[in-house]
Formats: structure tokens, sequence, C-alpha cells
């Protein structure tokens, strides 16, 4: 079984918006659907669960339920005060379908909505084979130099940008493995390790790194925004000409 976790629990506050980064629109869609749009057609994808911030919990029902109709498969949960909580909150939702330990977890932020088919099947297939201790994470090379700085703000080190590559989602794991590995975290940890990858790696498991694209960009500022309302109206102008063959 494969479960989408769209991780939603955002605020908006780097946004400076009252609506939640998630709920805000882009074009005739709000960037939560033009996410989930993507997920929901994957043909490898079984299930989509979404977790939101508990007092937006109702209007994304109603968001979903507009856009799709009622599915079986389709849940929206409450997140909790972190990216990983809301994580775990979405796999203990996922029970409810009774998957076995070795399904597959794919989670995506719910504010990167151009995502595409192509980077969820590279990151599911990546997993073929595998045991339960290793994971995979789309990223991209780094353009810019990295520096590894002090509590000070002293530049420690410069790693080699030729070794440096930035992490996107989607990022997939087996479902069995996070039920394993999140437990045993402390709370420390929880917070500090806020991707797949870290946590992976520092329970000394693999992660396999499939391409991302630069297009794949996290909305998080204002800037953001008026860059992916420029994505939008490009994709939207594409997809309509596609439909108009």
């Amino acid at each position: 079984m494969v479960i989408a976790a769209i991780v939603a629990g955002g605020s908006g506050a780097r946004m400076g918006t009252t609506v939640p980064k998630q709920f805000l629109k882009l074009g005739d869609r709000s960037v939560l659907i033009r996410t989930v749009d993507v997920f929901v057609n994957h043909p490898q994808v079984d299930a989509v669960i979404i977790g939101v911030p508990k007092e937006w919990i109702r209007y994304t029902e109603q968001l979903l339920e507009a856009r799709y109709g009622k599915r079986r498969r389709l849940r929206v949960t409450e997140g909790g005060a972190s990216r990983n909580e809301t994580l775990w909150k979405i796999c203990q939702t996922a029970e409810r379908y009774h998957p076995e330990d070795d399904s597959v977890l794919v989670t995506h932020d719910a504010v990167r909505p151009f995502v595409t088919a192509e980077m969820i099947t590279a990151c599911i297939e990546a997993l073929n084979g595998e045991s339960m201790e290793t994971a995979a994470t789309a990223a991209i090379p780094s353009t810019d130099t990295i520096l590894h700085v002090t509590e000070k703000g002293l530049v420690k080190d410069v790693p080699s940008r030729s070794s440096m590559m930035q992490a996107q989602t989607p990022q997939t794991m087996r479902l069995g493995a996070w039920k394993k590995l999140y437990p045993a975290m402390k709370a420390s940890e929880r917070e500090l390790r806020t991707d797949v990858s870290g946590i992976f790696r520092a329970a000394g498991y693999r992660v396999k790194v499939v391409p991302g694209a630069r297009t794949n960009i996290k909305i998080t500022t204002p800037e953001d925004l008026e860059y992916a309302k420029i994505l939008a109206a490009k994709a939207d102008r594409e997809e309509g000409e596609k439909s108009n063959v």
C-alpha cells in the first residue's frame, strides 16, 4: 500500500497572513488543492491523508469535498505542534486502512504545489527491493556555496559544493520504520530533526536521493508566493493548451 502524508500544519506566520499559506489561492485553486491534485491522481497512491491545524479541519474537509466529492481514501486529520508530530498523527489515522508495515509512506509539504507525478514515482520506486532501513528524498544540487557556521556566527567550514544538495519533498519510507523510529526519538530530537533524511541517518539507516526540481519550491514568504503565481499561471496555460489539442 502507498499512503501519501500531506503535512499542512503551518500557520502562515512568516507569510504575514491571517489565513495559513496552504489555503491561499494560486489562480483558480488553493495551494493545498494544487498539491493534493497530484497525489489524488497518481496511479500508485492508494490513500491521501492531510494533517491540518484543528481549527481548519472542517474548512479543509469542505474544500476537498467540493473538489473531489466524498472519497473513502482521502482523509483530513488534526496536525501536531511540529512537522514530526503531524506526520505521526497522520500515521495513526492511516491505521484505519490496516496497512502492512512494509507500506510506503510518501511525505510531502502541502506548500510545495509544483511536485510532479514523476518525482512521486521516483521516490516510491527508490524503495523497491530495499529493507525497512532505507528512505528516499527528492533533492537538487546546491548552486550556492554552503557555510557551516558556529553558534557565534563564524564560518567553521566550507564544504565542497559538488557534494552538497538541497533536500525537498516528497520523501519516502516504510510505515513500519517510522513507527519504530518516532517513538524512540527524544523530544529534543523530534524538534531538531524535521527531515526524514536526518532522522534515518541519525539511526544509521540509508537515504537514497532522487531528482527534484528547482520549480518544486516551498512557499514560505510573500516573495515565494509571487513566484508561485507565475509558475501556476504557466502551468495552467500549458494545461489549457493540452486540453485544446
